[in-house]
């Protein structure tokens, strides 16, 4: 490679990375806010049937939800700073479900991405890295293939605590059954009618301690589409981010991101969509915000569509390039 089209390919790079990370770091911002302004949120849910309404920001996931009690009994405490023993009482848990979740969720970076392609296409078009198939605007906001949902989450809720901990973060967890539902697919940064319905099994939880935060989330679950053109789907996924600001850097589970999921067409059981991101995140002593850096990659089959959508024979590869300050 010459050394012009390097210069050319990192100037790019730079440029497109500030705009995300400012555009993120304004999500994160924002939702240090509102949670500072609802710290009354733990209390609530010790409430016996009490429902209780959670919010969400961040710049691919974004969200409104409301918990309700489907019975009189409180929700339970898992005391443990074990990851193994949260996930086990988890799923014990979960065999009849208590609880009801409804949910309303916008992905903004996906949204803005198609924005950016359709109305601002001088812009996505200078995205474009030389002569390759590497568009820095579509690195950095693909991953969802959808802008926005609707859920219904049937399953059991649990408070998380650490023995001896008095932090009075927003520490759940939930095991069970999610019912979602859409009006359009993203493809290739360009929104299509289809109104898709998916059901998954899914564990997933977060904690907010002092010196420490975690989420994660394991699922298996079924896509179904109105528009026959897209190919129905069943899938497995595996998400887990950690933020520790008291451990060494070079600890690969600590300061960490790895989220990966597997889909697979339900009418010929091929393999037709990998995703997989891995990120480390940098804390320091001096800073009230972490530095994160998430890459990895989307490799497509052309067997995720047919008829008109399928405007392709060969897998294709997108590389992922998240930039990112997490508060």
């Amino acid at each position: 490679m010459h050394s012009g089209n390097f210069t050319y390919i990192l100037s790019r790079v730079k440029t497109f990375s500030v705009i995300f990370a400012v555009i993120a770091a304004a999500s994160n911002v924002y939702a240090s806010e509102v949670l500072n302004q609802n710290q009354v949120a733990p209390k609530l849910i010790e409430e016996v049937g009490k429902a209780e309404t959670v919010w969400e920001w961040d710049p691919y996931y974004s969200s409104v939800s409301i918990n309700i009690p489907l019975t009189s009994k409180p929700i339970p405490t898992i005391t443990s700073d074990n990851e193994a023993v949260i996930y086990r009482d988890l799923i014990e848990g979960s065999v009849i479900p208590r609880f009801m979740l409804l949910e309303a969720s916008i992905y903004p970076m996906p949204v803005l991405g198609a924005y950016i392609k359709k109305d601002l296409s001088d812009l996505f078009e200078r995205g474009q890295i030389g002569n390759s198939k590497i568009n820095i605007v579509e690195s950095v906001t693909a991953g969802f293939q959808e802008p926005w949902a609707v859920s219904a989450f049937f399953g059991n809720i649990a408070k998380l605590e650490r023995p001896g901990e008095k932090w009075q973060g927003i520490n759940m967890g939930y095991t069970g059954y999610l019912f979602s539902a859409g009006s359009k697919h993203i493809k290739n940064n360009v929104f299509i009618d289809d109104i898709w319905r998916e059901v998954e099994w899914k564990i997933k939880g977060k904690f907010d301690y002092q010196d420490e935060k975690m989420s994660w989330s394991f699922r298996v679950g079924g896509k179904f589409h109105n528009n026959s053109d897209v190919t129905d789907v069943v899938y497995f996924g595996i998400f887990r981010s950690n933020l520790h600001h008291r451990t060494k850097i070079l600890r690969w589970l600590k300061n960490s991101t790895l989220d990966l999921k597997v889909i697979f067409s339900q009418h010929s059981g091929r393999n037709i969509r990998n995703e997989l991101v891995i990120g480390k995140k940098f804390p320091a002593e001096n800073l009230s915000f972490t530095p994160t850096l998430d890459i990895g990659f989307i490799w497509d089959s052309p067997d995720q569509y047919s008829g008109v959508l399928r405007d392709q024979n060969n897998n294709t590869l997108t590389l992922l390039f998240r930039p990112s300050i997490e508060f």
